[in-house]
């Protein structure tokens, strides 16, 4: 039988062996990049693989379309995944016969998801075990084929339950996998209401909070405990590692975090106390607890604690501010950092017409103005604030097609001089560049890091935009490099929703394309579909996008910084012609449809003569999000159909109450 595996950490090793040993054809072994960040303890499946003269890629996305590929040329009859960090998407499930088989570390369908060994060891259970199961697109959920009970001994850390683990995984694989091959295994279907799914963890989750028992501070010490990151507190400023305590009982009652005593050192808990046995200063050498608090001056009656300056930053209200804050992205954002609680909100735009129900709100801050103007207020508040948006872009075809340095002036050399005083004031910049940047890049997905930018020829004045985009992201990235500038890029994929431009912009051809189509319905005038709508874009709810860029903003832990996230919506792709299509049928079933014309049909028209002579466009753009995944911890849900009847149901309104189209000329920024 053929196997594709993918494999990481020491129980993949064993994995691959116990294929090997059960007489298993392994076409090739998918794994991980080592990361240089992490204490590598465990044994290497690259290096087994090589040794066994197998052939071992380390792809950074394992469901990217050419990964697929490669996995469907294989040929293989069987998938196996032994403790391979990144989940598998449904193409590469359907590809093996005999299905897709994952080994997880816990008894299921109890601690689903990450980290079981160290979730179970902080939770203090008294048994795990290992599955070997069918693998499907929900994390740990597939039917159970074989398991195998562990008992936790009291004094188990992380390191000693996966030596456990990796003995059990031996043990079930040479006993079920000769069964697989034969077509005798079982196949159990899991109890969904036993279910629990555990997130990942990361080094911050090892803070103490000495509120908790003694007893849950002692597992929380055991689960993250050398080769891990490890538990910690501060006393002041200084961080101290714990590696290692044991619970003291029948102490005099103190506040949570209090020294009872430095030798031996003992620490008052919110139930008993423990007495650390192994410790360090961040940066030390590890000591045992009495050295430790007699190298490090720890005196009874010192707390131990939350960092006083961290505690303070995190609570601080920060302050955000958005240039072009009446646009579609200003706007929503807007209403969610609000809506937080969290944020002060100064804004500057040309109208507030999107932006008017939050005028009176006491931390929403508006001044009408221009950025090509007020450049004194933007430079006060750039300097004044925490966080900086600069959404002000001309970013409609056939602006930038007809108006290319007007584009230039406005969206280059305005932006410029913001992202220098960034630069200058030591502030955190969130620039939106634009799925423009994906030019004429022939990759299937866009990626973030590795797809080439391509832009048209000079005389395809389209391309300004998109080159305009792609060069500021490349300064910002310099300016990082070079002057240490805390920045994330963003770029925004067919967002779409409430607010995206106006109808009167639609009207004068200043718009996106469900607007424009959507003006058509209301005027009963032709859908034009250039070069017969056939292009195709990847559209997301403007909900989902905007809950990513919120992420984005609170930055936990800093994930974002220094990043490039890509905000959209791979399996939501629809070509402008479907677009129109889901539209018409919509619209002919809204309540409102007696208010409008009959419906005029659709009109190819070439889009030489829509745009002009210097339009390019590409026919696809599909965006990679794994970033958006990997550091805001996000996936996109919401359904085209879902997000055209938003939009559609936001315009038409708009147009019943403004009546026979008699709109004033407010055109928001952006």
């Amino acid at each position: 039988m053929k196997a594709v595996v993918l494999a990481y950490h020491s129980i993949g090793c064993k994995g691959i062996e116990a294929l090997i040993q059960c007489g298993y054809d392994i076409a090739a072994v998918f794994t991980h990049a080592d990361d240089p960040n992490e204490n590598l303890w465990f044994r290497s499946v690259a290096e087994l693989a090589s040794e066994l003269g197998i052939p071992v890629y380390a792809p950074e996305d394992i469901n990217h379309p050419l990964i697929a590929q490669k996995i469907r040329d294989l040929k293989p009859d069987v998938l196996f995944s032994f403790y391979y960090r990144n989940m598998v998407k449904q193409e590469i499930l359907d590809i093996p016969p005999q299905g897709c088989i994952n080994l997880h570390g816990s008894l299921l369908p109890a601690y689903r998801g990450r980290c079981p060994v160290n979730w179970v060891l902080a939770n203090g259970e008294t048994e795990t075990g290992i599955t070997l199961h069918y693998m499907t697109a929900k994390p740990d959920n597939g039917d159970i084929i074989a398991q195998i009970p562990i008992a936790i001994d009291y004094d188990d850390t992380a390191k000693s339950l996966f030596g456990k683990m990796a003995g059990s995984a031996e043990k079930l694989l040479l006993e079920t996998l000769p069964k697989i091959k034969d077509g005798t295994a079982a196949r159990t279907p899991q109890d969904p209401s036993k279910a629990a799914c555990f997130g990942g963890r990361r080094p911050a989750d090892g803070e103490i909070n000495w509120d908790m028992g003694a007893e849950q501070i002692r597992n929380l010490v055991r689960a993250v405990t050398r080769p891990y990151p490890g538990a910690f507190s501060f006393i002041g400023d200084r961080k101290f590692l714990i590696w290692k305590v044991s619970v003291e009982q029948d102490l005099a009652a103190a506040a949570p975090g209090t020294i009872i005593s430095s030798n031996p050192l003992i620490i008052a808990c919110g139930d008993g106390a423990v007495r650390v046995e192994s410790g360090q200063t961040e940066g030390g050498v590890i000591l045992n607890g009495t050295q430790l608090a007699e190298d490090a001056r720890l005196l009874p009656n010192m707390k131990f604690g939350p960092n006083p300056k961290q505690k303070f930053e995190a609570e601080r209200r920060k302050s955000v501010l958005i240039l072009g804050v009446n646009g579609f992205i200003g706007s929503h954002l807007s209403d969610r950092l609000l809506a937080s609680g969290k944020y002060d909100v100064y804004g500057l735009d040309l109208r507030n017409s999107y932006i008017e129900h939050l005028m009176d709100h006491p931390d929403f801050h508006f001044r009408e103005g221009d950025v090509t103007i007020h450049n004194e207020w933007i430079e006060y508040h750039i300097r004044k604030c925490d966080i900086v948006i600069p959404l002000v872009a001309i970013a409609t075809p056939i602006e930038y097609t007809r108006n290319p340095l007007k584009v230039f002036e406005l969206d280059f050399e305005e932006n410029l001089r913001i992202v220098r005083s960034c630069v200058k004031y030591k502030k955190r910049i969130l620039f939106p560049s634009t799925s423009e940047v994906y030019g004429m890049c022939p990759s299937e997905q866009f990626d973030e890091e590795e797809s080439p930018l391509v832009l048209g020829p000079i005389n395809k004045q389209r391309w300004i935009y998109s080159c305009i985009k792609q060069m500021l992201d490349r300064v910002i990235w310099a300016y990082g490099e070079k002057d240490g500038l805390d920045f994330t890029l963003f770029r925004p994929f067919n967002w779409i929703g409430p607010r995206l431009d106006t109808l009167t912009s639609a009207r004068i051809g200043s718009s996106r394309a469900i607007t424009q189509l959507i003006l058509n319905l209301c005027q009963g005038t032709p859908i034009q579909l250039i070069d017969g709508g056939e292009q195709k874009r990847c559209f997301i709810d403007v909900d989902d996008a905007i809950e990513a860029l919120f992420r984005i903003v609170e930055n936990e832990g800093g994930r974002c910084s220094g990043k490039i996230v890509n905000i959209g919506f791979p399996e939501n792709e629809a070509s402008i012609k479907e677009m129109a299509d889901l539209l018409v049928e919509q619209f002919d079933a809204h309540p409102l449809r007696d208010k409008f014309p009959p419906f005029a049909g659709m009109l190819k028209v070439e889009s030489g003569t829509y745009y002009g002579k210097g339009y390019q466009d590409m026919q696809r753009r599909v965006p990679r999000i794994q970033n958006a995944k990997r550091y805001l911890d996000w996936e996109p849900s919401i359904q085209l159909n879902e997000s055209i009847a938003k939009t559609l149901d936001f315009f038409l309104e708009q147009a019943v109450e403004l009546g026979e189209f008699e709109m004033n000329d407010e055109c928001p920024t952006v």
